[in-house]
């Protein structure tokens, strides 16, 4: 039996769960540390129960917005599941028989089997502690029944929660202790794989107050971040590559002075960048060489990011004829509407829309735009805004594509910002067929080149037909057709706006900004013709796979 059947067959049992027989529990008063906050919960608590072992767990199953909320880890681990967490970027995985489950905190959408599904009730796992007590991930028992299977029964009388696996045997009904209730965990029950242990801050960070760099020798700086509170637990890092970069998220925590760009003085190191969102801020580390190692330290309301890189050696870059700037019609470099329109012989000759395809949805996403100009690239004194250049072509693309029958929609039609959850809500609102956003890319070595399309593996399923991976290989051959660019290839990376889209997503980089020879070419009419041509060709070569569920 799959597992979505075994999900039907529970869903009525998990329908108890949210009711109100949870008041006949005790009501507790106890401390407990979430979203970077202490909280006060007087709710009710209650006894776990896996295949009719008693399990112990230093948080207990709670009620969170009228939902119950259990202990992932102490109840998979009990079915004889491997249970992981990554502090990096807060991400738990199972592996559970022949299931794969990933999920993120404070993210309704989990993963089974590469296949997304919404976790019932936007009820999200979170990060729970007492004080001083090991961390723990939350999930809603709802999504426990519904989606991987497991039975679950409430017993108000007694308080407690029971659940049980398929294959639990029928005949056992003593109820066994696994383990002794300890009053006060002992330290060594931190296990390496377990979540982090979240110490309770006295004032829990806002905004970011000052960044400062300090050189340490001529190929290493450390970063030096201020809060206004501490930031305990809300801190992650990662690299990136093709430039390398340093990154560290500090979430629900926004920079007081914005978006910012720090010069270090160390040619290995160049520069230290100042992003946001509206979930976290992020500091980044640009790396002009290759990256030797960071360390970032926590100390309350600072952190420290030590960067390290080998010495830098300048790169030899070609002498490049560029034409005297001249914007064309109505590419405006600064602030304007584009209103470009594409001449006849890019709009003719695509395949034309089948009645099928005329009623899927194609949105376009122009990127950036309004207080975010994107990347700027300058040419002959005079600057160039991404977001300019996106919006552009993607008016260009969706004039082709109304010409011959297909429907589009659009995430903004002049110089706005739609958020980075907005974007990917209003397709999936609008239930399109495909998502596509268009970029334009960057680089510190202007020698950074070609065209390249991104997917996510958080957003590769197959459920409309064809997966994300797919449709960027169709942009992506579409776009190296018309415009003869170099190609850097499919690559997967989990940007916001395409992992949350429903539907195929992909986000592709036209070129780069950064490199003199590129952004002249994207600055010629017909050089953006030929690159919306061939993005057009890209979506009409896939949506006719298309089944919108």
């Amino acid at each position: 039996m799959n597992f979505l059947k075994k999900a039907a067959m529970c869903a009525a049992a998990s329908a108890v769960i949210a009711g109100s027989a949870f008041s006949m529990a005790q009501a507790a008063g106890i401390q407990i540390f979430y979203d970077g906050a202490m909280h006060i919960y007087n709710g009710s608590v209650y006894s776990l129960y896996v295949n009719n072992n008693k399990i112990y767990s230093p948080m207990e199953p709670i009620i969170f917005n009228n939902h119950a909320l259990v202990p992932v880890r102490e109840i998979f681990e009990a079915c004889g599941a491997t249970v992981d967490y990554s502090g990096e970027d807060r991400r738990v995985e199972i592996k559970y028989n022949d299931m794969y489950i990933r999920m993120y905190i404070n993210d309704n959408t989990a993963y089974i089997n590469g296949e997304k599904v919404l976790i019932p009730d936007n009820i999200v796992p979170k990060l729970i502690n007492k004080p001083g007590e090991v961390t723990k991930t939350m999930v809603p028992v709802r999504f426990i029944s519904e989606s991987v299977g497991m039975d679950v029964e409430f017993d108000g009388e007694e308080g407690s929660i029971r659940i049980t696996t398929p294959d639990a045997p029928v005949e056992n009904e003593t109820v066994q202790e696994t383990v002794p209730a300890p009053t006060e965990p002992p330290a060594e029950i931190v296990q390496p794989t377990e979540e982090p242990v979240y110490t309770v801050p006295e004032t829990s960070a806002q905004q970011m107050t000052d960044v400062r760099c300090e050189t340490v020798s001529a190929n290493q700086i450390n970063i030096i971040v201020s809060f206004d509170g501490d930031v305990s637990g809300k801190v992650s890092n990662f690299t990136l590559t093709d430039p390398e970069r340093v990154v560290v998220d500090i979430s629900g925590v926004m920079p007081v002075l914005g978006a910012q760009t720090y010069e270090t003085g160390v040619s290995s190191i160049p520069s230290v960048r100042i992003g946001y969102d509206e979930e976290r801020s992020r500091i980044v580390a640009d790396i002009s060489s290759s990256l030797i190692g960071y360390t970032v330290s926590e100390n309350g309301s600072q952190i420290v990011i030590g960067v390290s890189a080998s010495e830098y050696i300048a790169p030899v870059t070609p002498e490049v004829s560029v034409p005297e700037y001249s914007a064309p019609t109505d590419v405006v470099v600064g602030s304007g509407s584009i209103l470009n329109t594409v001449t006849a012989q890019y709009l003719s000759g695509l395949k034309q829309a089948s009645e099928a395809d005329k009623n899927k949805t194609i949105m376009l996403d122009a990127g950036h735009g309004g207080t975010d100009p994107g990347a700027i690239g300058s040419i002959n004194g005079k600057n160039v805004n991404e977001k300019d250049l996106t919006l552009a072509i993607t008016y260009k693309v969706k004039q082709i594509l109304d010409e011959n029958g297909y429907k589009t929609s659009m995430t903004r039609l002049g110089d706005t910002l739609p958020s980075l959850s907005d974007r990917p809500a209003q397709a999936n609102a609008e239930n399109c067929a495909l998502y596509v956003s268009i970029h334009i890319n960057a680089a510190d070595a202007e020698s950074a080149h070609g065209t390249e399309v991104y997917y996510s593996e958080e957003n590769n399923g197959t459920a409309y037909g064809v997966n994300s991976e797919y449709f960027a290989g169709n942009v992506l051959n579409g776009m190296l057709a018309y415009m003869g660019s170099y190609n850097r290839g499919v690559k997967m990376a989990n940007w916001a706006v395409i992992r949350r889209s429903n539907m195929p997503a992909v986000l592709l980089e036209v070129g780069f900004i950064s490199n003199q020879e590129e952004l002249a070419k994207m600055l010629d009419d017909d050089y953006l013709n030929r690159t919306a041509r061939g993005i057009a060709e890209g979506i009409v070569n896939t949506i006719s796979l298309v089944n919108v569920p």
